[in-house]
């Protein structure tokens, strides 16, 4: 697997991971995937960043969760298609980046030594 560098942000600079994995998954910008993720979460009275929030963006685009042992990202053996991993460190960071292609895109290399907790694929 390869690394990528690849980081956005909304206008004021701040950003997401899960609003920056759906852009580069979706090929859209910031502030289109930051909207309809605050529209879903709305409707589920959720908080954007939530499972069930992103899941369903997810979902209602073709990805499909695929049951995965728990094993560091690096270690993935993927095809050249496109996912999603949920991860963290074992402690109390949670972070989520896309795959497309066996690359990581992601603001650091470092999330190659994440584990994996939740791994979408495109159907």
């Amino acid at each position: 697997m390869t690394f990528k560098e690849y980081y956005i942000n909304d206008n004021n600079g701040n950003s997401n991971c899960v609003i920056r994995t759906i852009a580069k998954l979706f090929n859209k910008d910031y502030e289109t995937v930051e909207r309809m993720l605050f529209q879903i979460a709305d409707e589920l009275n959720k908080n954007f960043n939530d499972i069930e929030v992103f899941e369903k963006v997810l979902f209602d685009n073709n990805y499909k969760e695929i049951e995965t042992e728990e094993t560091k990202i690096k270690d993935l053996k993927l095809d050249n298609s496109k996912y999603a991993i949920l991860c963290y460190n074992k402690k109390d960071f949670y972070h989520m980046v896309a795959i497309i292609n066996n690359t990581l895109y992601d603001r650091t290399n470092e999330s190659l030594d994440l584990y994996v907790l939740k791994l979408y694929k495109i159907n």
